[in-house]
């Protein structure tokens, strides 16, 4: 009764849109354990001409991309030692564990029979490009998580883990790097084979290099987002000056897009571009808000400073990035005189329920654990006296040797 009545107590104190969130998420569950219950045809209006909608447009296709900063970021900081950037890791590891691991939620969702998902390790098809993108999300997803646990042993106090991670940690960045770049790239390899279905104006043979650096560029805007959004509501330090050095980076990533783009539209299709009104508005409006317009605001010394334009300007490419993926998993796909596809009421609220999932564990994750300390060697980090010894090294005079 003690444990439930600190619970409640602990609840009480959280702000209202965090119990909003919590509301919203218990709904997600009653309608996924639904989907369950009485299958995909009864809660969503998937079919054979539709075999996938929402939850592999936005919680796959969309979110692979959105989550991407973690590997971004950590390879900018322990690969090419851009050691300011430092604060910005943890926080985006966090973002990173979080949405492959909602990914992998929308995923079994989305599975016919999810209860024999694990039969892609014994009955694997070689052929087949989802095998590399659901091994490298598996894969990646370990690999996020073993990078969080890092904060996980300094709040507890697990000093041989704690340091075992240290050293494994280099290693770590190299092989989420390494993941997340080949199954970034595979999920564009995947819409390849739509030769006769995916309209011209996205189907490339050079679409999986356009997915990777979108998904780059994209990650780098949300960490942008998120650190700009924590100073406000969660009351961490002002990271305008970090972020002014992401936003010297981006716009060369979306210039580097945008040439491919322009390039594989002139020189690579074989097809009519602009034969449906609204898909070419579609298209422009993707191209046009997503990217031409961030990259001259990048551009742009006062913006580069000012916490509030990068907030604009990173946010109109993530909108532009959900709206290329859907672009490309759904509206691309619509055939002329075709039934169009809409995701059902429940459908959508357990998309909202996995959202907000992802920014609630954020928040806990946030609060309860030391994932915005700046210097872990100060020993500044928000854990028992008892336990702060764990990140210090003293270095004997006479030996010069870790202890």
């Amino acid at each position: 009764m003690r444990a439930v009545a600190r619970i409640r107590e602990e609840v009480g104190g959280y702000p209202r849109f965090v119990k909003f969130l919590m509301v919203l998420i218990g709904v997600g569950v009653i309608c996924a354990l639904a989907r369950f219950v009485f299958g995909l045809g009864a809660l969503t209006n998937l079919n054979d001409t539709y075999p996938w909608g929402l939850w592999v447009a936005f919680d796959v296709v969309t979110s692979v991309p959105l989550a991407a900063g973690a590997f971004i970021v950590g390879a900018i900081v322990h690969c090419f030692n851009i050691k300011k950037l430092e604060p910005l890791v943890r926080p985006t590891i966090v973002t990173g564990f979080l949405g492959y691991s909602l990914v992998c939620v929308g995923l079994l969702l989305d599975l016919g029979q999810p209860q024999r998902a694990w039969h892609v390790f014994i009955y694997p098809n070689l052929r087949s490009p989802m095998l590399e993108v659901s091994m490298c999300i598996m894969s990646y997803t370990a690999v996020v998580f073993l990078e969080f646990l890092s904060p996980v042993c300094e709040k507890f106090g697990y000093r041989v883990p704690l340091r075992l991670l240290r050293h494994m940690q280099l290693p770590l960045v190299v092989l989420a790097a390494a993941i997340a770049t080949l199954h970034q790239s595979s999920i564009g390899t995947f819409f390849l084979i739509a030769v006769d279905k995916l309209h011209n104006l996205w189907y490339t043979p050079v679409l999986p290099l356009l997915f990777w650096i979108s998904a780059v560029f994209t990650g780098l805007s949300i960490v942008i987002v998120e650190a700009i959004m924590v100073h406000r509501h969660l009351g961490q330090p002002d990271e305008t000056e970090l972020l002014a050095t992401l936003a010297r980076i981006i716009p060369w990533l979306l210039a580097i897009y945008l040439v491919l783009k322009v390039y594989s539209l002139i020189f690579l299709s074989q097809r009519p571009l602009f034969d449906r009104p609204v898909l070419t508005v579609l298209f422009l409006v993707e191209i046009g808000i997503g990217v031409i317009a961030p990259l001259i605001m990048f551009l742009q010394r006062r913006i580069r400073t000012d916490g509030r334009l990068q907030l604009r300007a990173a946010g109109l490419i993530v909108f532009g990035l959900a709206l290329n993926r859907f672009n490309v998993s759904i509206f691309g796909m619509v055939q002329r005189n075709q039934h169009v596809y809409y995701p059902t009421v429940p459908e959508s609220l357990v998309t909202i329920g996995i959202i907000s999932a992802d920014v609630f564990f954020f928040f806990l994750i946030a609060r309860y654990f030391p994932i915005f300390e700046h210097h872990p060697e100060a020993a500044d980090y928000r854990i028992p006296d008892r336990f702060r010894r764990i990140t210090e090294y003293p270095v004997p005079e006479k030996t010069g040797r870790r202890v």
